[in-house]
């Protein structure tokens, strides 16, 4: 039950909607179920309604940690865009505040909460804590990095050297990014092929079913 409560909450679902949903995908396995029995009464064919709700269950609940990795990606996506506007206005002479700044209109409403609690914790705490807690919305450890390069900038100062060093680990992060998508991309086009085959699958487990139906109404006959 807490890890429903941690999906509900990270994800912004209603528990309510989510539990109307879920009972309206059991009752209409059930009532698949009750008009298969009526049409064909008890045989192989019942065996439709239940593989039809394990499969909802099965897929309704991984939803939610299929949601939480989809979010994390974006927001990843969003860090590497946000934060290669952030090294422009460094290399261009401005401080690491104001470019912190200065990237925030171009934030979604997730990434912008979370920029201005860091501008705002920034003022608080002069230490590295603020820069830390940032990073640790996200689960790539190299966002870290990253941020521990930000916040040398502003206790050591912002001299030509922390700004390499802030370039070279940020650009290790979004070739690995940019390197993803591309894998991603290949990989979606890969399993273009499968979808065939997997119709092929489908319509031949309809065709055993059908087969099975008939043996059993010819022994029924016989």
């Amino acid at each position: 039950m807490k890890k429903l409560d941690y999906y509900f909450k990270e994800l912004g679902l209603s528990k309510t909607k989510e539990g109307i949903l879920f009972l309206s995908g059991v009752f209409a396995s059930l009532g698949l179920a009750v008009g298969i029995f009526f049409w064909k009464g008890m045989g192989v064919m019942m065996l439709i309604p239940a593989v039809v709700l394990i499969l909802f269950i099965y897929v309704f609940g991984m939803r939610y940690p299929r949601g939480i990795r989809k979010r994390d990606e974006e927001d990843l996506e969003e860090f590497v865009r946000l934060f290669t506007f952030f090294g422009i206005y460094i290399a261009n002479g401005h401080n690491v505040f104001h470019a912190l700044e200065s990237i925030l209109p171009f934030s979604s409403s997730r990434m912008k909460a979370r920029l201005e609690g860091l501008l705002n914790s920034i003022e608080n705490d002069k230490t590295v804590t603020p820069f830390i807690d940032f990073s640790s919305r996200f689960p790539d450890m190299k966002v870290r990095e990253v941020m521990v390069a930000i916040y040398a900038m502003v206790d050591e100062g912002e001299g030509g050297v922390y700004i390499a060093q802030f370039q070279h680990i940020f650009g290790k992060l979004s070739d690995d990014r940019h390197a993803l998508a591309k894998a991603k991309r290949i990989e979606a086009l890969q399993n273009l092929s499968f979808l065939p085959l997997a119709g092929s699958g489908i319509a031949m487990m309809m065709l055993v079913v059908a087969l099975m139906e008939i043996m059993g109404s010819l022994m029924y006959v016989i």
